[in-house]
């Protein structure tokens, strides 16, 4: 295993810069997710820390060497792609052990290698069976199988569950944790997804337009965002985002001047400056309070014991997702509190405004 680490990434094709000055340190033995839009250069990162493509500027370093200019094959990484990349004429052992006849190592050292790899993904029935007659998820353990056997310092996933269906992708995401923890090798892994983000990452990269927007530990990202867009990012439902003004009191006033009480922060913005409220849906209460304000459930998701209500009031639309009873309907008048304590704050450049106890 290794450590990794990309120092000032840059990357151009043409006029075009997809990787803008990407500096990220990956920990001996961490699961790191980059995530991010489509388009974000999280996929061309991936690509160039394989060496499947040339940085126009940075360096990259695998363990205690650079591989900026190195080939792939002497990288030291084994690469999970999307599209899964089996050959079809082959079975699932001879894809396994592809990559080991082609470095030359012994039979009895392939067949030890393969058969490990095998049982810790629970596919040894499947073993003399070709691709196309095995499931997507079935595939999707060939393939890491065959970077399994390779013993590489680095694995590089990108986006492989994509191509799978929801609840496949979400027995995928407990199976890939318990693949780390197994093996314990440094990974780096590409996904636009944040809820596999969230459940699988030790650390969080975001890509926006090329740039990291913020990393960090997945509660401390959800619970402290940087910025607006990484508040709305992670999180399902989606953060609430509801425009607003700073008042003289200290509070801020939706439209129509319904007032909302702020926590303390550090550093108030003006009275008339323009800031957005931000709320995750689990923090809004319903209930009468002296501070209530006046929605109205527009729709309503109803998700077995969960529901998740889109409010219409002040301000705009709010998400609401509380223990569904089945007592409240569409059009129901209901009083809503934002308790300030979980209110996030940001400025008109979509800044986060900090506490004074942060």
């Amino acid at each position: 295993m290794a450590d990794l680490s990309i120092a000032a990434a840059c990357k151009r094709f043409g006029e075009t810069e997809v990787l803008r000055d990407v500096s990220i340190e990956v920990a001996d033995g961490e699961f790191a997710v980059i995530v991010g839009p489509s388009g974000c250069g999280k996929s061309t990162l991936l690509r160039a820390v394989a060496g499947l493509e040339h940085l126009t500027s940075g360096r990259i370093r695998i363990g205690a060497r650079d591989v900026t200019a190195l080939p792939p094959s002497q990288r030291g990484i084994a690469m999970v792609f999307q599209s899964y990349a089996l050959y079809p004429h082959l079975t699932a052992y001879e894809n396994m052990a592809f990559g080991l006849r082609i470095a030359k190592a012994g039979r009895a050292e392939i067949d030890a290698a393969v058969r490990r790899a095998a049982a810790i993904l629970s596919i040894e029935s499947l073993l003399d069976r070709k691709p196309a007659a095995l499931s997507g998820g079935q595939r999707q353990r060939v393939a890491i199988g065959r970077a399994i056997v390779r013993q590489p310092q680095l694995f590089l996933f990108d986006e492989p569950l994509s191509n799978l269906d929801a609840d496949l992708r979400g027995r995928m995401r407990h199976e890939f944790a318990a693949l780390h923890r197994t093996l314990g090798t440094t990974t780096l892994y590409v996904t636009h997804d944040q809820i596999e983000a969230m459940t699988l990452a030790d650390r969080i990269v975001v890509l926006r337009d090329g740039r990291i927007e913020q990393a960090g530990a997945p509660r401390d990202l959800y619970a402290r965002p940087d910025t607006l867009f990484v508040a709305q990012f992670l999180g399902t439902p989606q953060m609430t985002a509801l425009p607003a003004t700073m008042a003289e009191d200290g509070r801020a006033r939706l439209a129509g001047g319904h007032a909302v009480a702020l926590p303390p922060l550090a550093a108030p913005p003006p009275p008339g400056a323009a800031v957005t409220l931000g709320i995750r849906p689990e923090d809004v209460a319903i209930g009468a309070t002296a501070n209530a304000l006046p929605f109205t459930i527009a729709f309503a998701e109803r998700l077995g014991g969960l529901a998740t209500l889109h409010l219409e009031g002040p301000g705009g639309v709010l998400t609401c997702q509380i223990r569904d009873d089945g007592s409240l309907n569409e059009g129901d008048a209901v009083p809503v509190t934002l308790p300030p304590a979980r209110l996030h704050l940001f400025d008109a450049a979509g800044k986060r405004l900090r506490s004074v106890d942060e």
